[in-house]
């Protein structure tokens, strides 16, 4: 019935700021929104088929609070990919095991939305299946 999640949808703060990180984050602009000529949003190609929405609303607090409580992208060498944030000053927690036995790090976007990036290991639930006690 489904293929996959087409998009996740973000508002942020301010479009280009926001434009700026996830474009250092490697997200290749495919298309804007305007309303009226001016410029609001704009959809994002994480990878082939995977696409991220943004939306400008410059009257959102920080964090923004909107019942999204995360996405994830999966790295195929989330060691590289921290050398990459690294030498593109992007923020990360340190790496580590989740309970689900897979590594993560977690980023905040300029408007505080946190996200995950992680890699799987032959362990993973993910694939293995099973039950897992949450550690959080």
């Amino acid at each position: 019935m489904y293929l996959r999640l087409a998009h996740v949808c973000l508002n942020v703060k301010n479009l280009e700021r926001s434009l700026d990180f996830y474009g250092r984050l490697g997200f290749k602009r495919r298309f804007d929104f305007t309303r009226l000529g001016n410029p609001f949003g704009a959809y994002l190609e994480i990878t082939s088929g995977q696409f991220m929405e943004l939306f400008e609303d410059p009257s959102l607090d920080h964090p923004v609070n909107t019942g999204l409580a995360h996405f994830c992208l999966e790295s195929e060498n989330l060691d590289a990919t921290m050398v990459e944030l690294e030498s593109k000053g992007i923020a990360f927690t340190p790496k580590k095991l989740g309970c689900d036995q897979t590594y993560q790090i977690w980023l905040k976007d300029p408007d505080g939305n946190a996200f995950e990036v992680h890699q799987y290991t032959p362990r993973s639930l993910q694939h293995q299946g099973g039950t897992v006690e949450a550690d959080w």
